[in-house]
């Protein structure tokens, strides 16, 4: 499968022009949120997302309020993925948005108790493909230009134990492009120009 990820668009949609070759030949386009800058924009940003594939999903970033973005990414027929799972192609997908908390208190941030919570519904999962805004813990993905980690614990949790195929994440700028390995899992931040995968 074909699957053309990105993230952390914030509003730079002329981004999503230059993504429009890749992301319409493959089988599937996902965007892992902050596609906004504290949620403005919204109804703007997911007019671009929404021309990326005929089929996208989407979760949120910390930047854009998760009941929000649901009902006006439904509305423009795009499937919404935090908290939820969707059988594709043979795979499964699951999708958690948000970050953990940060000093600038942006519209969607929850504790590791809140990862750990949504992600308990995806264990035992066949095929899985993670989409996750926040990347796992204490990883080249998850460390911002000062060194410090931001990203989850509880997801990298999860990762060990239960080893999707592919962790799509962002959240750290700083690392768009890059990838590594957790055991036998590729975590990778596609950045917001997008990035062409086959799965």
């Amino acid at each position: 499968m074909r699957l053309f990820a990105c993230s952390d668009i914030h509003l730079r949609l002329n981004l999503l022009e230059d993504a429009l070759k890749d992301s319409r030949n493959a089988d599937l386009a996902v965007c892992l949120g902050d596609i906004t800058v504290f949620n403005r924009g919204l109804e703007a940003a997911l007019e671009n997302v929404k021309r990326l594939n005929e089929h996208v999903m989407i979760i949120p970033g910390n930047n854009e309020p998760p009941k929000l973005l649901e009902e006006k990414a439904m509305e423009k027929g795009l499937i919404f993925m935090h908290g939820r799972k969707v059988f594709f192609k043979g795979f499964t997908f699951a999708g958690i948005g948000g970050s953990l908390y940060t000093p600038f208190k942006t519209p969607f941030e929850i504790g590791e108790d809140g990862f750990k919570q949504i992600l308990s519904e995806f264990k035992g999962s066949k095929n899985l493909i993670l989409l996750s805004h926040s990347p796992p813990f204490n990883t080249t993905l998850d460390s911002t230009f000062s060194g410090e980690h931001v990203g989850s614990l509880e997801l990298r949790k999860f990762i060990e134990e239960e080893a999707p195929i592919i962790c799509l994440c962002g959240h750290v700028h700083e690392r768009a492009g890059l990838s590594e390995k957790i055991g036998n899992t590729l975590v990778v931040n596609p950045g917001a120009r997008g990035m062409l995968l086959e799965v």
